[in-house]
């Protein structure tokens, strides 16, 4: 191979495993599917993910170059990009595409970026953040309530997100709009906003690099891993900065502790499939794909409520439910042409626990003032808020991370 020829390969790797890990792939599918591309291309490779950049080391017939990349940018999820990197992946390992044609396709992708027309986001979007409220045990003018803020929350975003706002502020602002809009209508008939306001959160939570996070770190990769729980807490914190506020707006708090019922088996599924569709449509994933997930988000939150309802722990419940979610989503990846973690991150979404994360984070807060307040019972429940943030979405890692490993053909193509 000429060094040109693999200088404008070397190109081609670099660019598909960053639009990968944007797109919400972890490092060890992303580090299989360079290496695996660059067998099938005939070239050697060494290659290193960083929590900013990529270094790409290649080699063929005695020729040698080191390749550093772009900068990586925001990683978030991208159901419909990882569909369409895979395919130009398979395509160009197969000889069907040359290496000019694969770049050009991949140019493509970058440029535009994947979805479904705005109102159908807003429209899921709000639909999510209401039947997340429900899931919460809400009741139903709070169910309402939600639904009016998870409107306003995808309007504020869309239209900070269009103006090249860094993620952080998008987050808080959005935040602090979507929960007063929460709060002000149920001033109105005397209910109690919590719940509104919680679920006006927990869809700006950064669930899915807060999960590839922590499995970056098990599998290995520590400075991407770090990077992406560093960057996912800072957005947290900026939720929990935009929910305060919107409390002092609307004069309601969102307690450091919460307790909140669990729905019947029945209406539970409902609700988190209802979550399934509306995260499956904001993460832009195909229309052939949403059956599965809707599946997977069933399966996933049914199980872990019906492992609390026979007395189970919520951490075993969720570690249950992401394990039986990833075989599904391993099994579906195995018979169709997308990547496993297209079906598996819109349908345990919905147990990450952002609630525990911001409640964790607004305790903080609290603690930061001087008085009567800072108590015992304050420290301890911002302290349990945390520590159940951690182990859940721990739980959500490990179980995906033992599913995927049980089923060696999906682990291979995604």
């Amino acid at each position: 191979m000429t060094p040109s020829r693999l200088d404008a390969t070397g190109h081609v790797l670099l660019r598909i495993a960053r639009l990968l890990l944007g797109a919400g792939a972890d490092s060890a599918h992303v580090h299989q599917r360079i290496e695996t591309l660059a067998g099938q291309l005939g070239i050697e490779v060494q290659f290193f993910t960083g929590s900013e950049r990529l270094l790409l080391m290649i080699a063929s017939e005695g020729t040698y170059r080191t390749r550093v990349g772009h900068a990586l940018g925001v990683m978030g999820i991208d159901a419909g990009r990882l569909v369409a990197v895979d395919e130009v992946v398979t395509a160009l390992g197969a000889g069907r595409l040359d290496v000019e044609a694969a770049d050009a396709r991949l140019a493509e992708i970058e440029a535009h970026r994947s979805g479904y027309p705005d109102w159908i986001v807003v429209l899921a979007v709000a639909a999510t953040a209401a039947a997340l409220a429900r899931l919460f045990g809400a009741a139903w003018p709070v169910v309402g309530a939600a639904f009016g803020a998870g409107l306003v929350n995808a309007l504020v975003r869309l239209w900070l997100g269009r103006r090249g706002v860094l993620p952080a502020a998008v987050a808080a602002l959005t935040a602090c709009a979507s929960g007063a809009c929460a709060i002000l209508p149920l001033r109105l008939t005397g209910d109690d906003p919590t719940l509104a306001l919680v679920a006006a959160g927990m869809i700006l939570v950064p669930g899915v690099p807060l999960i590839n996070g922590i499995r970056d770190l098990v599998q290995g990769h520590a400075a991407i891993g770090l990077g992406r729980l560093a960057n996912g807490i800072v957005v947290v914190l900026a939720i929990a900065t935009g929910l305060s506020l919107a409390s002092l707006i609307g004069g309601a708090a969102i307690p450091v502790s919460l307790q909140t019922a669990n729905l019947p088996i029945g209406w539970d599924v409902l609700f988190a499939t209802v979550c399934a569709l509306g995260y499956a449509l904001v993460f832009g994933a195909p229309l052939r794909a949403i059956p599965p997930i809707l599946l997977c988000g069933a399966l996933a939150h049914g199980l872990r409520t019906t492992v609390m309802a026979l007395g189970g722990d919520i951490a075993l419940g969720t570690l249950l439910g992401a394990f039986a979610a990833g075989l599904m989503a391993s099994q579906v990846a195995s018979r169709v042409a997308a990547p496993w973690t297209v079906f598996v991150f819109p349908a345990v979404v919905a147990m990450v626990p952002g609630s525990y994360a911001f409640r964790a984070m607004i305790g903080g807060l609290q603690l930061m003032r001087p008085g009567a307040e800072n108590t015992v019972a304050l420290l301890t429940a911002t302290a349990s808020a945390l520590i159940g943030a951690l182990v859940l979405t721990t739980a959500i890692a490990i179980g995906l991370l033992v599913a995927s490993a049980l089923h060696a053909v999906p682990l291979r193509r995604t």
